[in-house]
């Protein structure tokens, strides 16, 4: 038996014919939690680029299967996040920008070595965008829109029990121009360009 393979039956999985089958141990569905921290990012062309970091805490769900020591999958999830930033404006008054979910459908792919899973991924993803211009008289206008872009990223996972594993990944994400222009406020957005780092950390539930 090999090392790799001693430490598999020391979690309870039926030990695979070869150290190349471990892959397989991560077929099967899964859900699961996870928490975080984001770094936001709003570039716009009048107000220029503004930041905020918030922590970020969600779910995800999906369904892996393994060939010998390689894993294919697709994983859907959602995440809550307090990204919100404000700046003034000339004339008085401010504009307040917030994004406060996204959401991505995501392939992924990697190689387990025993226990442990190392993973890319790459998908979809979709985020809410608001805004709230206020004048200097105290009056204010609003916009609100939903942003598509592309998430990217890197993770990897283990397992602490039989049905059980902990993660920990990076995604990127870039999404597409958005136009939330408010032509009766003090300054109208013609556009805000919307990204987001994420580093988080997961727990996951199998089901075999």
């Amino acid at each position: 038996m090999t090392v790799a393979g001693s430490v598999v039956a020391s979690l309870g999985f039926a030990i695979p014919a070869s150290a190349d089958s471990l892959g397989t141990i991560w077929s099967g569905a899964y859900v699961g939690a996870q928490v975080g921290m984001s770094w936001a990012d709003f570039d716009t062309h009048e107000l220029g680029n503004l930041n905020t970091t918030g922590a970020a805490f969600g779910g995800h769900i999906g369904y892996n299967i393994g060939f010998g020591g390689l894993m294919f999958g697709v994983e859907g999830d959602t995440l809550y996040e307090n990204s919100s930033v404000g700046t003034s404006i000339v004339g008085g008054g401010g504009v307040s920008l917030n994004s406060h979910w996204n959401g991505s459908l995501r392939g992924r792919g990697g190689f387990s070595i025993g226990p442990a899973l190392f993973y890319a991924t790459a998908g979809w993803a979709w985020t809410g965008i608001s805004t709230v211009q206020r004048t200097g008289a105290g009056t204010s206008v609003s916009s609100s829109g939903v942003v598509d872009g592309v998430v990217y990223g890197i993770g990897a996972e283990a397992y602490i029990l039989p049905p059980v594993s902990i993660r920990l990944e990076a995604l990127r994400y870039d999404y597409g121009n958005e136009k939330l222009s408010v032509a009766s406020g003090v300054t109208a957005l013609s556009g805000i360009d919307r990204g987001d780092t994420v580093v988080r950390a997961g727990v996951t539930l199998h089901f075999k």
